[in-house]
């Protein structure tokens, strides 16, 4: 009688006591869910559009006679457009950097030179002549301390960089990139380069211009 009474108060109790558990059992199939998908495009999308081959030779190639640094930035990015407008502006003579969009050729293979993905765009990049790779604030800091035609601007990158902690200064970062486009939104046309400045702006033909 005793044993019956228990199982009636187990079935009386169950749904209470089971209830806790759904949130674990739904994420535990979500999660399985994911790693079927994943499995499953691992298969049949391949990693990157270029092979690690292919990008180190283009890493050679540009780097072959020009010891400037190239910036990837997004070229969909109005925002991060206007960031080029100031470097270019601000190193007139452009001794110190290159530029070219993480969407074009160059700037896919870089990417996958660099360790990621061929279509990553969740970062800028700066690409140095040692083969060394900067990502977000990192990155933003070096090309503020190239522009010499801007004090003011080398001091800010200076200042972040000894002051702000990494991890603060990548946050801050991450949230600007999420919501890059609903600043100033996104350009009609991808840009790649601009007319008098060829040698500025990195192209899978490009030819190396003299160190300096």
């Amino acid at each position: 009688q005793l044993s019956q009474r228990a199982a009636m108060a187990f079935r009386h109790q169950r749904g209470p006591l089971l209830f806790p558990l759904l949130p674990v059992a739904f994420l535990s199939a979500s999660y399985a869910f994911v790693g079927v998908i994943s499995q499953f495009r691992s298969r049949t999308v391949p990693r990157s559009a270029a092979s690690a081959e292919t990008a180190k030779a283009t890493f050679g190639q540009l780097f072959n006679g020009d010891s400037r640094p190239i910036v990837l930035y997004d070229g969909d990015c109005n925002m991060c457009n206007s960031a080029v407008d100031v470097a270019l502006q601000k190193d007139p003579d452009g001794r110190k950097l290159r530029f070219s969009a993480l969407q074009s050729e160059v700037g896919r293979e870089l990417l996958v030179f660099c360790g990621r993905e061929a279509k990553d765009l969740s970062s800028m990049l700066v690409v140095k002549p040692d083969g060394s790779c900067l990502a977000q604030s990192d990155a933003v800091v070096f090309v503020g301390q190239q522009l010499d035609g801007s004090r003011v601007l080398q001091g800010l990158s200076k200042v972040a960089e000894s002051v702000l902690p990494k991890p603060l200064r990548d946050g801050a970062y991450k949230v600007i990139a999420k919501n890059r486009y609903n600043v100033l939104g996104r350009r009609k046309e991808l840009r790649l380069g601009q007319d008098g400045m060829d040698d500025r702006f990195v192209q899978k033909d490009s030819k190396s211009a003299p160190a300096v």
